[in-house]
């Protein structure tokens, strides 16, 4: 396809809180934290530019290792090999499927802080990132939920090809394919890996064999096995917080 998908700019501003409750404790508690924090937050607020492509597609068949999807206006078709997970979309009727990024300005301030061995700094530009990814992932994930009530169906967990025990990261390239990647700035490498670095790609199922209302953790179907230390359930913790507030 290469030429569907509507543009979201999204508000993705973070808070030194934040970024403190997902760093490492040895920075975190370094007495010099919270001011740095600011800092580094103040200056990624001004340079983050969040934006995500998004298209629905419908489920058309569910093959061994891949499967047919086709977007609901033009009709056109694709299909996107999906390995050993292949059988998990039967119980979907139709996904949701973007890119988002947070722009090239973060990797320049990031390659800055390293060269200097500002290593803190770094670590809270890191943690950063991770926040605004999963604030700006929250918005294509209401996208799916709202849908998913309107239809009166489930909703399937975030998805994302490499990170998916049996969907391999190569099958990216053809997730990637269905979309006008420079509208937003958005490169691919012959590994499959995307650029700029903080940039994702995602695939948010519907469909009556769910039964979730909200799209919850991809831990459970993640390689890691939930073991990582950047949890969503951490991501969630934080924002869940900073919405109390």
């Amino acid at each position: 396809m290469g030429n569907t998908g509507r543009i979201l700019t999204i508000d993705a501003r973070i808070t030194p809180e934040e970024v403190l409750a997902l760093a490492a404790s040895a920075w975190s508690d370094q007495p010099e934290a919270p001011a740095v924090a600011a800092k580094i937050v103040g200056e990624m607020n001004r340079i983050i530019r969040p934006e995500a492509l998004f298209q629905w597609f419908d489920l058309e068949k569910v093959l061994d290792g891949e499967i047919m999807i086709s977007e609901p206006v033009s009709g056109t078709s694709a299909r996107l090999t999906t390995g050993g997970f292949s059988p998990y979309f039967h119980r979907a009727t139709r996904f949701l499927a973007a890119l988002y990024t947070l722009g090239p300005k973060v990797d320049t301030l990031l390659h800055r802080l390293t060269t200097k061995d500002r290593e803190m700094e770094a670590h809270f530009v890191n943690m950063g990132s991770l926040a605004a990814l999963t604030r700006t992932a929250s918005v294509l994930t209401r996208l799916a939920e709202n849908r998913a009530k309107q239809e009166g169906v489930g909703v399937s967990p975030p998805l994302s090809p490499g990170s998916i025990e049996g969907w391999e990261l190569h099958s990216q390239r053809e997730l990637c394919a269905l979309f006008p990647m420079d509208a937003i700035g958005i490169t691919q490498g012959d590994d499959a890996i995307l650029s700029p670095m903080n940039t994702l790609s995602v695939v948010i199922a519907i469909g009556p064999g769910f039964t979730d209302a909200k799209a919850g953790s991809p831990c459970r179907l993640c390689r890691m096995g939930g073991s990582c230390t950047l949890t969503c359930s951490n991501h969630k913790a934080t924002l869940t917080q900073r919405e109390a507030v």
